[in-house]
């Protein structure tokens, strides 16, 4: 039915019209419709058309018909040598209390079964695409390519894949009796951070929704699975960046949020609910576990454009469940991609400025625009629900990453970049501000990669040094290649020296003959240059030559 691109009816008319002198194409069509018209008569003459498959306007005959006799009938349908033959298949087995008598009857009730086709493919395709399995599916594939194509053309750039279920990660936690012991240390750590010749990762990005509590369909304890997770990214000095579900702020989806909930009495310390979330928060490697939130799109709908196979198909998506939502993750992943593509440095992934594609604005996710006399007009935001700025904060101090749209744009944007861990409060007001800093993403993934390459030099060098004041001198002196100390320095110079002082001590362990303990104290260049705050970084490397 497909094959015939044109309305068959007004194919007909215009035939009609002009006297036989169609355009090209279809006159060849009536000339088909009057043989399918001598066909069916002469069939309907010698034998009227008995119970069998039923037309595709019919379910209540499709439903008496025999499983065999319809599978016979659409084998010979689709095996048909001829469009005559085709039709007439079709038309002996349609009920109708009186077979078509003129062209146009039957181009009409030709193209009544066409339309009725489409309508329940175009249900099925729907029921397809809006499936919860279906759409996790879809969007976590799209993600993936989201990075890679943010990646692309980037150098010095990898990104690797690991195929791991939440619930793999949960058990082998459970079995591992200390975290270092489980295959996802293994993994990320050992076979890279702690091997000679490996390559440190630099941030991992989970494709899950963290819950704070079990539930029936979801019998994994998150909490415990995050705080394991936490150790093994503290360990590597790789950040763990995931995405967050609806259930833990007690809601089954994101668009309660436009109601304005009081957030602040849902995480309040009297809820026992959530005292495991409160005591995660308060773990020190909890600044290495950031939670992005709510859902980015990952997809356009499909739209009624022009197919060759002339099906016509419009995604229903009259709710917005319907549109495919995918982890904001990648999309956090997406702005360290550009940072790094940038300068090689993670200080600028939070906050918008006027015209400048940088900072914490997120590119490349699709924008769905509403219906205007003028297309391409009025666009909607490409997260599942729009956040206010007081709810923005309220979320940033509660621990989560909130992803905001930018009002009357096609940008959305990450104004702050916290981890979820509480930053303590202290009696001075350098501690209280050193450990708010040491809390936010930006600062532990600048931090970190100055981690790695201490861990990496004094990994590969551990041999060359006899005690651990000549390695504090080497790791000392390499470090302040880096530093630009004073103020009011330019952006081009914070780039080249992205470090305000820096400090290493190196001293034995003492609970490990044999090994050294390290204390990094970094001092990098904050966006606001009255913050003196440092970030403490501690590492271990044995003295022993790695060979």
């Amino acid at each position: 039915m497909s094959e015939v691109p044109v309305d068959i009816a007004d194919a007909v008319g215009e035939t009609a019209a002009g006297n036989g002198k169609s355009p090209t194409g279809r006159g060849s069509i009536s000339a088909l419709l009057d043989a399918v018209l001598v066909e069916t008569s002469e069939t309907a003459t010698a034998a009227p058309p008995s119970g069998g498959m039923a037309a595709a306007s019919s379910d209540a005959a499709a439903q008496s018909a025999p499983e065999s006799v319809a599978a016979d009938w659409l084998d010979d349908f689709l095996s048909a040598k001829s469009p005559l033959e085709a039709i007439s298949l079709w038309l002996a087995q349609r009920p109708s209390r009186k077979p078509p008598r003129s062209r146009r009857e039957l181009a009409m009730a030709l193209n009544r079964d066409r339309a009725y086709i489409d309508e329940v493919l175009s249900r099925q395709i729907n029921a397809i695409l809006h499936h919860p399995r279906f759409q996790k599916f879809e969007a976590t594939w799209r993600g993936l390519r989201y990075l890679v194509d943010q990646a692309d053309g980037v150098e010095n750039m990898q990104i690797r894949v690991l195929h791991v279920t939440w619930r793999e990660i949960a058990r082998d936690a459970d079995l591992a009796i200390e975290f270092d012991q489980s295959a996802l240390f293994r993994k990320v750590y050992e076979a890279e951070f702690g091997t000679a010749g490996g390559t440190p990762y630099t941030v991992l990005i989970g494709d899950y929704e963290i819950r704070h509590r079990l539930a029936k369909d979801h019998p994994v304890d998150d909490i415990a699975t995050l705080r394991a997770v936490a150790q093994v990214a503290a360990s590597a000095f790789a950040p763990f960046i995931a995405g967050v579900h609806p259930t833990i702020f007690g809601m089954e989806s994101f668009e309660p949020f436009e109601r304005a909930p009081n957030l602040t009495r849902i995480f309040d310390s009297q809820n026992l609910e959530y005292l495991p979330w409160r005591t995660l928060r308060h773990d020190d490697d909890a600044r290495f576990v950031g939670l992005a939130m709510p859902r980015v799109l990952m997809r356009l709908p499909y739209e009624d454009q022009p197919r060759r196979d002339g099906f016509i198909f419009r995604e229903d998506v009259s709710k917005r469940s319907n549109y495919l939502w995918g982890n904001a993750a990648f999309a956090f992943g997406g702005v360290l991609i550009r940072a790094f593509a940038n300068c090689k440095w993670f200080a600028d992934i939070r906050g918008v400025q006027r015209g400048m594609d940088e900072g914490g604005i997120v590119a490349g996710l699709p924008v769905h625009y509403f219906r205007t006399d003028r297309p391409g007009v009025a666009p909607k935001c490409s997260v599942e629900v729009m956040l206010t700025d007081d709810q923005e904060k309220e979320l940033s101090e509660l621990g989560f990453i909130p992803l905001c749209h930018c009002q009357d744009t096609e940008y959305e944007v990450f104004y702050a970049n916290q981890s979820i861990q509480k930053p303590e409060k202290y009696d001075t007001v350098l501690a209280t501000v050193n450990a708010r800093m040491s809390a936010m993403l930006q600062y532990m993934l600048c931090s970190s990669r100055f981690a790695h390459y201490i861990k990496v030099i004094a990994r590969d060098k551990i041999g060359l040094f006899s005690d651990s004041k000549s390695l504090q001198t080497f790791l000392h002196n390499w470090l302040q290649q880096y530093v630009a100390g004073g103020t009011g320095i330019s952006a081009e110079v914070k780039a080249k020296f992205p470090l305000r002082s820096a400090k290493v001590t190196v001293r034995d362990h003492p609970g490990k003959p044999g090994h050294f303990l390290t204390d990094v104290h970094l001092w990098p260049h904050f966006q606001l240059d009255e913050l003196t705050a440092s970030v403490k970084l501690v590492t271990e490397f044995p003295a022993a030559a790695v060979t």
